[in-house]
């Protein structure tokens, strides 16, 4: 009888043992994978209320079939009751914020940045047990919680991605899942919550958090957009559907492990398996995904992770020397991290090189292999700065046009606008050490870079009254950055904005200004503007043309390898980022299946001005009307995301344009990790404010200009140019508008490559400068 009774007890432990491994390796397995895969799933569908929505539904749907067909192994769900309702909606309350905190976060930055900051939750949670679980600590817990905290700012300063709205949805997300895990510790043992059971709370959690996920949803417009713009078609290709299905099956997966891991396992052992696992999140998300880590993020990030599990460890008798230890180690780091700050790797050349008493290279093969074959006669430039007013061009129809009578035909020129003036105060270097204007010393070395034969490219921009202050921003850029002698810079007004041109251009400009006025149709603004851009070859007759928004300034010398590689324009584009918002808008231009991805993110954008009248050639040939009789009949609900750009880039990839025109581009899809980094040479400064995701007031709007001047002359010159510079070493926030948009990832490059490809465009100047000087 007792060898029955023991042989019945070994067997209840092997199953016992058997179920931890199963529940072990399958939360190890969704734990492991479904953040990288979310990250992938939020690339191409960003909706996040309604990917958890489908997680969460899926999570339900797969527990009511098991209870269905295997009672036996998933038990029955306790009936709720009005106490456990009662009980249960603050935790689903923090549920829903901890999840769709951490996929808004995860939508904007990185897999790493997200579970290096959320492992700071166990500094939250410490604190919240010692008030209301009146949790019992020691010198050592407390150590730990701070090294902790100190690897996490650690980590953040070397984050390519810091931006002050991804921390607050991390800062959210820390705070309700430390105020998750203390209210499931304090009701888990309450008698009316035992009885329900690990699947019973998995059942429960994920069918309360419907609704609002779904009101979520429905508040942020993710359904109505959804509803909108959904093209059946476009959806259900299997690059978009493999990663939203397999997420909603680890989230399943993971959601069901976790509360049954919770009745199986310590919680110490909980803590150990969660910093395994992420762990190897953060090694696949780096191999798989992008590489966003630089050496000291990396091990920084290893840093909180290790403080995390000694943490759990604080008990045991080794935990004082791993813990002195591992002090002393990150105390090495940030003595290094704080040198690195103070000697950035991108001002190499310029912080370390003295650019006199040098042998000059050859100036001609600097910047050889990026130019075009193109040659012209220097008099087809402006040779000395001028302000050309053109007479006001009344707007036409193409005579091919059969719809001339629609109402957005019409002219509706605008009022007279009393623009709003201010005075603004210049803080980056007008003068070089040796005593020259900053723009005409940039001018000598642009002219070293770009030779005696360069291409004719203008520079075109479409505004109005109301981007006044704006435009003298950018003006005061273009007389910084951009090159006097490519061609003119050609700036198209409205009808009645000519009273303001003589407060929007430079005072002694050097430049060459062709100023146009179009009579207005009515379109509205966007529109108008974006198809205004469609005609730019009615007053620019160069080779090429660099366009840009008003609310735009350029940061770094523009230098041949920033708008041709192999002597085609680079033509940069994104088939993930944003692709919900500008499909639907130019299929229902261009056609079914057109949309090649997203133009508009590097801005400036460069085009070969004869792609121009190809493009409306194209599309008389293949709709059978003009482009004006389309766009007449062009449902209003696309008008917000009309994108000439995107237009014009999809034509080109998806119908090659003709081989001619398609070869005078080099096309570069960002979303290839193996390709060259594109490197922006502007900053959208209303989008990308210094410090702040948003920027519609002139306060920070001219701290960022002025910022972007300080660190785009510092980092392309340094204090051998600038004495001021050797006190401002500090570039990072140029670097980062440089790779990102807006302050997004839009280069799957990982940051070696970036680095790479930054060094060696400030190699190339340093190289065009050095020549400059010697012509002194």
């Amino acid at each position: 009888m007792g060898s029955i009774v023991g042989n019945n007890k070994e067997q209840t432990l092997r199953a016992r043992n058997a179920a931890v491994i199963l529940v072990l390796l399958l939360y190890c397995f969704a734990g492991t994978l479904l953040t990288v895969v979310n990250k992938f799933a939020i690339r191409i569908f960003p909706y996040t209320n309604i990917l958890l929505l489908m997680q969460n539904g899926a999570t339900i749907i797969f527990l009511v079939i098991g209870l269905y067909f295997f009672p036996n192994t998933f038990g029955t769900f306790s009936t709720m009751t009005k106490n456990i309702i009662l009980v249960w909606t603050p935790l689903v309350f923090l549920f829903v914020i901890m999840l769709t905190s951490s996929l808004n976060a995860l939508l904007y930055t990185s897999v790493p940045t997200v579970i290096v900051m959320r492992n700071l939750s166990t500094l939250t949670v410490a604190i919240l047990e010692c008030f209301i679980l009146d949790g019992k600590t020691n010198a050592v817990s407390i150590g730990t919680l701070i090294a902790m905290l100190v690897s996490a700012i650690l980590y953040a300063q070397h984050d390519f991605t810091l931006n002050a709205t991804i921390y607050a949805w991390l800062s959210v997300n820390i705070f309700s899942t430390s105020a998750y895990q203390v209210y499931v510790k304090k009701i888990v043992h309450m008698p009316s919550i035992e009885n329900i059971g690990s699947l019973g709370m998995a059942y429960y959690n994920n069918l309360f958090s419907l609704l609002p996920l779904l009101i979520l949803a429905v508040i942020k417009g993710e359904v109505a957009i959804l509803l909108k713009d959904f093209n059946a078609v476009y959806f259900f290709q299997a690059h978009i559907m493999i990663p939203i299905v397999a997420s909603c099956i680890l989230g399943c997966c993971l959601s069901i492990s976790a509360f049954k891991l919770n009745h199986l396992i310590s919680a110490t052992s909980i803590m150990v398996t969660n910093n395994v696992n992420k762990f190897s999140v953060i090694i696949i998300s780096e191999l798989c995904i992008e590489s966003t880590l630089d050496g000291i993020a990396f091990v920084s990030a290893v840093f909180v992770l290790f403080f995390g599990w000694l943490y759990s460890q604080t008990t045991k008798p080794y935990a004082t020397n791993l813990f002195i230890a591992a002090s002393i180690m990150l105390g090495v780091l940030g003595s290094y991290s704080f040198y690195k700050a103070n000697s950035s790797p991108f001002l190499e050349h310029t912080l370390n090189t003295s650019y006199r008493n040098t042998i000059p290279e050859d100036a001609n093969g600097i910047y050889r292999s990026y130019l075009p074959p193109i040659i012209r006669h220097k008099s087809a430039y402006p040779v000395t700065p001028s302000i050309q007013i053109k007479n006001v061009t009344d707007f036409q129809l193409p005579s091919i046009c059969v719809n001339k009578s629609a109402a957005i035909w019409n002219k509706c020129d605008p009022r007279r606008c009393e623009p709003q003036f201010r005075n603004i105060k210049w803080k980056y270097p007008t003068i070089t050490n040796m005593g020259e204007k900053t723009s005409d010393f940039i001018d000598r070395v642009l002219k070293v870079a770009w030779g005696s034969n360069p291409p004719s490219i203008d520079l075109y921009l479409r505004s109005g009254c109301h981007g006044i202050m704006e435009m003298r921003y950018l003006f005061e850029s273009i007389e910084i950055f951009y090159p006097k002698f490519l061609g003119s810079v050609i700036l198209i007004l409205d009808v009645g904005d000519e009273h303001i041109v003589k407060n929007i251009l430079v005072p002694n400009s050097t430049h060459n200004y062709i100023v146009g006025f179009e009579h207005v149709p009515c379109l509205p603004g966007r529109v108008l503007n974006q198809y205004s851009y469609l005609y730019l070859d009615r007053y620019s007759t160069a080779d090429y043309v660099v366009t840009i928004d008003s609310d735009c300034v350029f940061h770094s010398p523009v230098t041949p390898d920033l708008i041709f590689r192999q002597g085609r324009v680079i033509l940069a584009s994104t088939r993930t980022f944003e692709w919900q918002m500008w499909y639907a808008s130019l299929e229902a231009m261009m056609g079914p299946g057109m949309y090649d991805g997203h133009y508009m993110v590097t801005q400036p954008v460069t085009f070969a001005v004869s792609t121009f009248p190809s493009f409306r050639r194209w599309f008389y040939e293949d709709k059978g009307r003009c482009y004006e009789d389309h766009l007449s009949q062009l449902n209003k609900n696309h008008y917000h995301t009309f994108c000439w750009m995107c237009q014009l880039g999809s034509y080109l990839e998806k119908t090659r344009a003709g081989q001619k025109e398609y070869d005078l581009y080099w096309y570069q899809h960002m979303d290839h990790p193996q390709l060259e980094p594109i490197l922006r040479y502007s900053a959208h400064v209303r989008y990308e404010a210094y410090g702040k995701p948003f920027c519609p007031a002139f306060e920070c709007y001219e701290e960022t200009v002025n910022i972007v001047f300080g660190q785009g002359l510092c980092r392309a010159f340094g204090p051998s140019i600038f004495h001021i510079c050797a006190n401002q070493s500090n570039t990072d926030y140029i670097n980062n508008v440089t790779f990102l948009y807006v302050y997004n990832e839009i280069q799957a490059a990982n940051q070696t490559a970036r680095t790479n490809a930054l060094r060696a465009y400030l190699a190339r100047l340093s190289a065009a400068t050095r020549f400059a000087l010697k012509l002194m």
